[in-house]
């Protein structure tokens, strides 16, 4: 578990200023199909070779103590 000097909590105020200076088109995202999403993830730079392989995936929920 993250230590919590590593946390930062913030107000919805807060975080509206915060995401107004982002350079995020967010409704452009949005606005993109599926098809459209995977073909700018195949022409990035950073997602190239990258391949995960989900059929052994496995969903893992925290316990509630």
């Amino acid at each position: 578990m993250r230590s919590a000097k590593h946390s930062k909590n913030y107000s919805a105020d807060e975080l509206r200023v915060l995401r107004a200076g982002s350079r995020t088109d967010l409704a452009r995202l949005d606005a993109l199909s599926d098809e459209d999403l995977e073909r700018l993830a195949v022409d990035d730079a950073d997602e190239r070779g990258l391949r995960p392989d989900w059929t052994r995936a496995e969903l893992v929920l925290p316990r509630v103590e």
